[in-house]
């Protein structure tokens, strides 16, 4: 195990980081952005990358921004949508004859 991955002085450097990135996403739950960038360092750490904080930030708002911009828009006038928590959204099942006139490949 490589010294950096297990420094102290790595810690104050992760809690800069996800204090920057929480101000920059203020609507996503702060725990949300800790865990993100964890996940991050945690992922360079073992493919044996020395997760660099440029990296990791920038790698991290790429995945928040998905978050943001992934939220259910608004209805015209203002409402958003909630959908009951453990809910998916799934298509309308085939039926068995469309499927058999579909050709393969397509």
């Amino acid at each position: 195990m490589e010294r950096w991955e297990k420094s102290p002085s790595v810690v104050p450097t992760r809690d800069e980081l996800v204090a920057r990135l929480r101000v920059r996403f203020a609507d996503i739950p702060a725990e949300s952005v800790r865990r993100c960038v964890d996940d991050l360092w945690c992922c360079c750490t073992h493919l044996g990358v020395r997760p660099e904080e440029r990296t990791i930030e920038r790698l991290a708002a790429s995945r928040l921004t998905g978050v943001v911009r992934g939220g259910r828009p608004p209805y015209p006038d203002g409402r958003t949508v909630s959908r009951p928590p453990g809910s998916t959204l799934t298509a309308p099942p085939r039926t068995a004859r469309a499927a058999a006139r579909t050709p393969i490949g397509m």
